[in-house]
Order: C-alpha cells, then structure tokens, then sequence
C-alpha cells in the first residue's frame, strides 16, 4: 500500500505502518463499535481506502481512508461478523459472513446492493469462508455443504453443487475452475460456468483456508501439518511438506519464485515447483501474516510484534 504498511490486530485495533521505519501513522479501535476484537481476513486496497472486515460477537465491513485512518463508512453485521476476505469486481464489494451470507456492498457509501444466505449449520469456520470472483459472477463455499454461484450484478443464484460436506476452504479461481476443499478430507475442481465437477482428489487431513493456484498447481494446508502442492486438474500430489509442530501463517504467500508459510517460530521459503526448502529465517514469535514488497517481508505475529525482514536473495 505504497509507504504504509496495514496491520490489523486482535487487541481491536487497526494500524498503518510506515514500511521504513515501523511508525504509526494513524489507527482505529473497533472495540468502541461494539463487541469486536478480531480481524482474520485480508483487505482489499483500492487508491483510497482500505476494506476490512471484522469480527467477535458483532462485526463491520469497514472502509477506512488510506491517508488519514478516517473512516468513510461501515456496515455493521449483527451475527458474528466478517472473517473472509474482501473482494472487488468493479464498483462492488464482496464478504462473506461468519453466518453464511454473502454480502455485495456499493465501493463508495458502503450500502448493501444485495445480500445471500446459504444454508447454515450453526458452526463458524473463520478461515474458510472468503469469496472469489471472476468478470461476472461471484463464488462461495457453504458451510451447508454446497458451492454457489451467483450473478455480481443482482445476487441471482445461477447454480449451486452439492459436495456432500461443509466447505473447510476460501473459494479460489484459476481459468475457468473453481477451486474448494471439504471435511470429508477432499478437494474439487468445477466448471466455473455450470457447476459440473470436473476432478477431485482425496487428502490426507481436512485442508482448511486459502487455496492459492500458482503456475500449475494449487497450494493448500492439510490439517495444521501438512502443506501440499497438487497439478490443477487435481490428478496427482506434486510434493508435501511437514511441519515441526503445525503451520501458522494464515495462509501461504507468494514471493518472488518461492512460497512462504511460517511453523511457528520459522518462517519457511519453498521452491513452488517441487517444494525444496530455499531457506528459513527463526522469529523470536510465532508467525502469522506475512506482508511482502520487492526486497522486504513484514511478519506479523500471534503476539503482536512485526518485523521487517530482508532474506539474502
């Protein structure tokens, strides 16, 4: 985000950093909106805002002014939240809930255009519930056991698939596949346009959070300890990794020609084309997100210090 580094902890507060020195330049607490201490999925930036969600008891999608930290609207969900990511297509704005909604709101007022409920099971899965979207439409996993597709525009349901079991994974996209994983321990592969599934592939623990295709592949978590590559037609397992204990970051992360996850105190750097570990850095904490730029990575951590580290390339 230019100079600024944006960081959201679980004390309530929000902050943006300066990338050079680690000052604060402004921040937000969103305890004072009610009772809400968290933030679990990335922001969307834009030229001028920063979009986030949050989440506890209550939550809000917020929009806060880059510059100044001010915040130029917020819309509030009464039940449970927003822990998913925020994605943009066009003047829209996209979440999911913690209660299985998806919510379209106007980029500028923050209003909501129109909103879907899934079916609901009663159980929260905070990392799993981030949306995707491609030209047209908007894709999400159900805690109900079904992906949805719906239209960006209107919030019409164009179709939904039965996988059999609740969705444990963000919703990813690559070409015209769609890309989510379940507890049932499998990952599937469907047609973006009808729904169809086309592969699947089972797995050796429940994945969970981000799916990130990359080249050729798709990069997932597998339970807390397994951090695996598969062929995008979900035909074959490329190469795996073991964590010491289990992987901590919120998700693998792109750098470069490697991918990075932390394990616990270490934070890992894979060769994305066959997994071999390119070199690993130990943190005094545990790690969790990661920030990158050209030459630097910002990591967060569970307890809060953030580092800004520069791997010798």
């Amino acid at each position: 985000m230019g100079d600024l580094l944006v960081v959201g902890s679980c004390n309530g507060r929000i902050r943006a950093l300066d990338k050079k020195t680690g000052q604060v330049k402004w921040e937000y607490d969103i305890t004072k909106d009610g009772d809400q201490r968290q933030f679990h999925g990335d922001p969307l930036i834009t030229d001028e805002l920063v979009i986030i969600g949050t989440d506890g008891k209550t939550g809000h999608v917020y929009a806060f002014e880059q510059s100044s930290g001010l915040v130029r609207w917020k819309y509030k969900v009464d039940e449970r939240g927003v822990a998913s990511d925020i994605v943009r297509l066009g003047d829209s704005v996209y979440a999911v809930t913690l209660g299985n909604e998806l919510l379209s709101l106007d980029l500028k007022s923050g209003k909501a255009r129109w909103t879907f409920r899934g079916g609901y099971s009663g159980q929260d899965c905070l990392p799993c519930s981030s949306p995707a979207a491609d030209a047209q439409r908007v894709y999400f996993g159900g805690l109900d056991g079904f992906a949805y597709a719906l239209d960006a525009q209107s919030g019409k349901l164009i179709w939904k698939r039965d996988l059999g079991a609740k969705v444990t994974t963000s919703a990813a996209i690559r070409g015209s596949d769609l890309y989510l994983g379940t507890v049932k321990r499998h990952l599937y592969r469907l047609n973006t346009g009808s729904g169809e599934v086309l592969g699947d592939i089972e797995t050796v623990a429940v994945p969970g959070g981000r799916l990130v295709p990359v080249d050729s592949s798709l990069l997932a978590f597998l339970g807390d300890e397994v951090f695996a590559s598969f062929n995008l037609d979900l035909k074959k397992l490329r190469w795996s990794a073991e964590a010491s204990k289990v992987w901590t970051s919120a998700r693998p992360y792109l750098w470069h020609d490697v991918v990075l996850a932390g394990d616990r105190h270490e934070l890992v750097a894979f060769r994305s084309t066959d997994g071999v570990r390119e070199w690993s850095y130990q943190f005094s904490e545990t790690v969790r997100g990661i920030g990158t730029s050209p030459d630097v990575l910002y990591v967060g951590t569970l307890t809060g210090p953030i580092f800004a580290y520069s791997p010798k390339q």
